[in-house]
């Protein structure tokens, strides 16, 4: 098949790197994989480096010149299917297609679980322009999109968009962590990977240290990545005077060995979120996880067996259940063992690359 996957985001997040994989993937399946991507985005040297063909095309605005691009794009590539993914590239990539003859299969990948807007346009695009939309959640996503927002469930599914399993696996970090940031070797780290987004929940993970570094003193917390809510949580953390226990790390290249480092991997989820890609990858290297029961999460951090759940924008059962596995070793083994092995089972990005073309192919054949 020839695809064209677009992404407007300017982010360099989860969603976007996984898009990359993704289309790395894909042309590992032997399809003609062509990237359209926003000028200068973040993940444009990444496609170069992993051997994908791309283009850029101005898509922060939706202006009619970025729609006239956007069918100039798929006019000389007449793709067999064009998969969408951010907002702006949904709207102008749903109109362009169906202003080329003959028109293209329009595949939309939704990356927030938040509900649907209910005015027309929306519905519009959903129900008429997307031949087919795929939640990157589980079970839980695709039942509110169809009982909640009322999509077909015969052109809906629901999945993550997967992991490389032979990368993302336990073992040693590569590098000393704790003696590059000066941290004591017998100090626990529990850390959060993710773009600084305001549903990723960082602020909880923040006010949750702050309840626990008066009752545990071998602990530091590690904030890892960048984003537009960066200089609102260095302002939180110097309000709660946590300079010294909670340390912001800015994007780092070595994600792996981070997540080997770290001891605990917390990611405080607030309505919005799907199945974060970096909470799949800490539960592969086996990371013991606490995660909210936001968006489809509860589909793969089972509660006690798989990882610890709480409610959303709960500081204080998150202090809790991070201090519960500090004093718990062995729930801390049992919890990234069973973690290891559920990814392992479910989550790899051949499994989920197989669904991704089952979905293409049903799209084609209507």
């Amino acid at each position: 098949m020839k695809i064209v996957m677009s992404e407007a985001s300017t982010a360099k997040g989860g969603q976007e790197l996984a898009i990359v994989r993704q289309a790395v993937g894909l042309q590992k399946h032997g399809h003609d994989v062509l990237l359209l991507l926003h000028p200068d985005a973040p993940i444009e040297h990444l496609a170069a480096q992993w051997g994908l063909r791309w283009t850029s095309l101005p898509m922060r605005r939706l202006r009619f010149s970025a729609l006239l691009g956007f069918r100039k794009v798929l006019r000389k590539e007449r793709p067999d299917i064009l998969h969408v993914n951010s907002s702006r590239d949904s709207w102008l990539g749903a109109v362009a297609a169906r202003l080329v003859y003959p028109r293209i299969k329009v595949i939309k990948s939704r990356h927030i679980s938040s509900p649907l807007n209910r005015n027309l346009p929306t519905r519009i695009l959903y129900r008429r322009l997307f031949d087919h939309v795929i939640a990157t959640g589980g079970q839980t996503i695709y039942r509110q999109l169809v009982e909640r927002d009322g999509l077909d469930p015969d052109r809906l599914d629901a999945f993550p968009i997967g992991i490389d399993l032979a990368r993302h696996a336990p073992g040693p970090p590569e590098g000393n962590l704790r003696a590059e940031l000066g941290i004591p070797s017998n100090h626990r780290l529990v850390g959060i990977v993710s773009y600084l987004r305001s549903y990723k929940g960082h602020r909880y993970l923040i006010e949750a240290a702050a309840k626990l570094v008066p009752r545990v003193k071998d602990v530091r917390f590690l904030i890892v990545g960048e984003g537009p809510e960066e200089d609102a949580l260095r302002t939180q953390i110097a309000e709660r005077r946590l300079e010294d226990h909670v340390r912001m790390l800015g994007f780092r290249p070595d994600l792996l060995n981070v997540l080997r480092s770290l001891d605990i991997f917390v990611i405080p989820s607030v309505e919005g979120d799907t199945i974060p890609q970096v909470l799949i990858e800490a539960m592969a290297v086996g990371l013991p996880v606490i995660s909210t029961s936001a968006g489809s999460i509860p589909d793969v951090v089972i509660d006690r067996q798989t990882g610890l759940i709480v409610s959303p924008r709960n500081s204080d059962t998150l202090a809790n259940r991070i201090e519960e596995l500090l004093d718990n070793g062995p729930l801390r083994q049992t919890l990234g063992t069973h973690a290891h092995r559920h990814i392992r089972d479910h989550y790899s990005i051949d499994r989920m690359l197989d669904r991704l073309e089952q979905v293409y192919r049903r799209a084609l054949s209507r």
